[in-house]
């Protein structure tokens, strides 16, 4: 479900305007996660990281209600809820597939995990490549865990979808430390940087407290 913006009355309006015309409006950050507490708890509970780290961005951006919105042909929605799709490597190849992972408000990180690991099973199993599902209520997800890396550049198909996309890199141990490398672009018609800030800073919450 999705309700329609009030454009008019919001704070951004002239943002809005101005940055919708561009032809990519998206602009990204790349930092580094304090993912200690996190891999901690994943090890006690014997947790996939990978989808503990795809748990804790879809739950944080269904909290955070800018990474919620997108724009329509008509203006700007609001989705009720977003589910996160994530690429996942075909088992023996080095070729990749989509696999889409539902929300589902209140449920436990546990069951999301356990839900979540089928869904991957099946799509590395050999689902047919295919493009993003034809909706906005998503964010685009990407993992390189082989990569510890600084910066990232997403291909462009065009086109005004105004999904949020999100890289995981490579945990690392840095001076008793565990480090996720990770990045984040948004539509700057609809978020700006203290917005990416909140929800950065929201989702280091969630890692802390898994």
């Amino acid at each position: 479900m999705q309700q329609s913006w009030d454009i008019e009355n919001w704070d951004r309006k002239s943002a809005y305007e101005f940055f919708k015309t561009f032809e990519d409006p998206y602009v990204g950050i790349q930092v580094n996660l304090d993912c200690t507490a996190f891999v901690q708890q994943c090890k006690m509970h014997s947790y996939s990281t990978h989808h503990g780290l795809l748990y804790a961005v879809v739950k944080t951006a269904n909290a955070y209600e800018p990474m919620r919105l997108r724009r329509t042909a008509d203006g700007v929605a609001l989705h009720d809820a977003i589910d996160i799709g994530c690429s996942v490597m075909q088992r023996g190849t080095k070729a990749f597939v989509f696999a889409y992972y539902p929300w589902v408000e209140g449920e436990s990180v546990a069951d999301f995990i356990f839900r979540a690991q089928q869904i991957t099973v099946q799509a590395a199993e050999g689902v047919p490549f295919e493009d993003r599902p034809d909706r906005t209520n998503l964010i685009y997800g990407t993992t390189l865990p082989w990569i510890s890396f600084t910066g990232f550049k997403h291909p462009r198909k065009g086109g005004n979808h105004s999904v949020p996309k999100i890289v995981l890199g490579k945990i690392t141990s840095q001076a008793g430390r565990y480090i996720l490398p990770f990045q984040l672009e948004v539509d700057h018609a609809l978020m700006d940087g203290i917005h990416m800030s909140e929800y950065l800073s929201l989702l280091q919450e969630n890692l802390n407290r898994l």
